[in-house]
This record gives structure tokens, C-alpha cells and sequence, in this order.
């Protein structure tokens, strides 16, 4: 990880969240850190389930929905005020798992138990870059107003 010595670092302050059934994560995640007016926010953990999913497979431009009983096994990403870039590992009942990225449409089955950070020192967005052809994250140092 050459070039990395200057990254900057960053206190945090965690938040814990329950989502409620028929709730859409991503449509949540995005309220709760706008009404809060957080910059830089990683997700931590979530615990949960869910029933519909909208998932993006690797390497493709197409949106999928999935349906069922899903419990979620992992879910990670980093979101700022203008978006999100999120992934999601779902497993049925037999333990079959599939991850993808995540995007609105989701509806939470049981709950969804999150815990977030944001970094405090610190402001995220995304920007498009011309080696991956994606919106990808900027890390900078928040400003002192």
C-alpha cells in the first residue's frame, strides 16, 4: 500500500439504529445520516434480515431484485451526504450465500439491527474516476468552520 502515509486520520462517533419491518435500509441509512448532517460514515455492523433486496452483481450494470427470506450476513460501505457505495452478503434458508452491491429497494423482514461511525475529521464524496469508469470515494479533511 505505497503512497498511503499521508491518509488522513480521524476520530469517530458511533450510532446505533433499528430498523422495523418493511423498512428500506438504503432509504433509511440515507435520511438518518442527511437529518443528522453527517460527512464521512462507514457502516460498523448490522444484524438483520430481509425479504426483498435490489442488488447489483459484480462487473455488471444491471439492478436485480431479489425476493425471500434472507438473513443478512454482512453488510458494509461508506456513505456521504450525496450517496452511497454499499455491499451485501445474504444468505437463504438452506445457508446459500450471495453478495452483490445494494441499492434501494430493500424491505427488512425482522429488524435490522446498524451500528455506523462517522469521522469526525473528516468529509467523504465521490468522484468519477477515469480508471474504473465509477464514482468512486474522495477522503479529505473536514473543514473548520
Amino acid at each position: 500500500m505505497s503512497g498511503y502515509a499521508n491518509a488522513p486520520s480521524s476520530g469517530a462517533r458511533f450510532y446505533a439504529v433499528r430498523l422495523k419491518p418493511g423498512q428500506d435500509v438504503v432509504k433509511e441509512l440515507r435520511a438518518f445520516v442527511n437529518a443528522n448532517n453527517l460527512k464521512a460514515v462507514s457502516i460498523v455492523s448490522v444484524v438483520g434480515s430481509l425479504n426483498t433486496a435490489l442488488l447489483r452483481y459484480a462487473n455488471t450494470g444491471v439492478w436485480a431484485e431479489v425476493s425471500g427470506h434472507f438473513e443478512i450476513v454482512s453488510l458494509v460501505g461508506t456513505i456521504d451526504e450525496k450517496g452511497e457505495h454499499l455491499h451485501i452478503s445474504l444468505s437463504d434458508r438452506t445457508g446459500k450465500t450471495i453478495g452483490a452491491h445494494f441499492g434501494e429497494g430493500s424491505a427488512v423482514y425482522t429488524t435490522a439491527e446498524i451500528t455506523l461511525a462517522e469521522f469526525t475529521d473528516l468529509s467523504f464524496r465521490r468522484e468519477l474516476c477515469p480508471q474504473s469508469g465509477w464514482e468512486e470515494l474522495i477522503v479529505e479533511p473536514r473543514l473548520s468552520i
